[in-house]
């Protein structure tokens, strides 16, 4: 494959992308159909080199670049890495409690709706990480401080509302599961993933797990 046609490909699975984030905001229940076909998981990628890029910038800002490289790149291996196994555990979790539910899909059919789940979790992710750079804490209790909390929370309940659509959709198409089985399984996942959360924090990998 020569470089014009690797750019070529490249830009065709970005473009691919973007029209599928633009579909879980405008059109999620007809995006995750198709995405849960499974055909090319390919558009999966930008997803994964957006988690990359929010892990070297959060290192960066919490670590800085003052500190040893060494520092720097450990603390950007655990997050990957720690990132990596948890989209795995997840995926393979929510294959196994949903057969056990009478789905009927493919980890293939689940892995592209959980990718594109984590657009959510992103964007909160990068918004927290911005937040924090740009107004450390302490913050004060004045007027703009209340403010700012107000805003942010307004933005973080969207988005958790997002999240748990795609959530529900991931489960719906990918397994094709009814409504009332993907409650069965969420009433074994989510505690689950309470107790991996708490783990993560007990390791002092994620105070919030990235999910």
């Amino acid at each position: 494959m020569t470089i014009s046609s690797l750019l070529a490909y490249g830009i065709k699975i970005l473009v691919i992308s973007l029209q599928h984030v633009w579909g879980t905001i405008k059109r999620p229940y007809e995006t995750y159909r198709h995405l849960a076909e499974g055909k090319n998981i390919s558009p999966a990628i930008p997803i994964f080199l957006l988690c990359l890029a929010y892990f070297g910038w959060t290192t960066l800002i919490h670590v800085g670049l003052k500190n040893h490289p060494l520092l720097i790149s450990f603390n950007f291996l655990k997050l990957t890495t720690v990132s990596i196994a948890t989209f795995g555990i997840v995926l393979y979790a929510l294959f196994v409690v949903s057969h056990a539910f009478g789905g009927k899909g493919t980890i293939r059919n689940l892995f592209l709706p959980w990718a594109y789940s984590l657009l959510p979790t992103l964007i909160w992710f990068f918004a927290t990480s911005l937040l924090w750079f740009l107004f450390p804490p302490p913050r004060t209790i004045s007027l703009p401080g209340k403010s700012l909390s107000i805003v942010f929370l307004i933005f973080s309940s969207f988005l958790f509302f997002w999240k748990g659509v795609l959530y529900y959709l991931t489960l719906r198409f990918g397994m094709k599961l009814s409504f009332l089985r993907v409650i069965g399984v969420s009433a074994i996942i989510f505690p689950l993933g309470f107790l991996y959360s708490i783990l993560m924090y007990k390791l002092g990998i994620f105070r919030i797990p990235f999910l």
